[in-house]
């Protein structure tokens, strides 16, 4: 449990082709959340350098060669490095079209195994297949969790995946301080369950209202059966 009277550091993990909206619709909620509560935020990366999102696009040189617009990307600079990044009591991983690069991300998953049990992180959120990296540390092991459906198979088959209870259909899902949504936009439903699980429903309805977000519940899932899953 965080101390809600302190301010509450959130820290975000990016690396070449993040999904954008993982990260920025969560992060709209939070921007609002932050104007009645004290927040911090910080961005991780491999390195203080530019991060593409939706492409890997790495020292101006896309990485994409079947692609239409192998360049149509933005940036986001990041605040801290792996080696940088200050104590957090959450963590939010994003997908994307970059959790496929196994290699390009180990330092990713490392980064995440060595933080997962900090005592001073209370939780560890992953969005769309951000799940595969979380996965892949281990320490998600008999944990239940949920991820893209769209990607649900090959999440499944990163390693030590095999040891996680995939939850089908479920547009997020809690278990302990583990929180895992599906895909993309489902990682705003999360956050807004998020913020309502530290401060309530009015504060929640508040953030969501202005956002003028339609939200979907934690088993509000049409994407599950859309895909064959349930």
């Amino acid at each position: 449990m965080v101390n809600l009277t302190a301010p509450l550091r959130i820290g975000y993990v990016l690396f070449p082709a993040f999904e954008a909206l993982d990260v920025f619709g969560p992060l709209d909620a939070l921007n609002l959340l932050s104007l009645t509560h004290n927040l911090t935020l910080s961005l991780v990366a491999a390195d203080m350098h530019p991060v593409s999102a939706g492409r890997a696009v790495i020292n101006g040189v896309p990485g994409a060669i079947l692609d239409s617009s192998p360049a149509f990307t933005q940036f986001v600079l990041p605040t801290h490095t792996f080696e940088t990044a200050p104590a957090l009591d959450a963590i939010i991983v994003p997908g994307g079209a970059g959790t496929r690069n196994i290699d390009g991300t180990q330092p990713v998953v490392d980064w995440l195994r060595g933080r997962f049990d900090d005592p001073e992180l209370g939780y560890m959120m992953t969005v769309c297949t951000g799940a595969s990296l979380l996965a892949r540390t281990g320490k998600i092991a008999g944990r239940n969790a949920t991820t893209n459906k769209a990607a649900f198979n090959w999440v499944k088959s990163v390693e030590h995946a095999d040891e996680v209870n995939w939850i089908a259909k479920a547009r997020w899902v809690v278990d302990g301080n583990v929180w895992t949504s599906s895909g993309v936009s489902a990682g705003t439903d999360m956050a807004l369950g998020w913020i309502e699980h530290l401060y309530g429903r009015n504060e929640s309805e508040r953030v969501r209202i202005l956002m003028e977000w339609i939200a979907l519940n934690q088993t509000d899932d049409p994407f599950a059966a859309i895909y064959g899953l349930a």
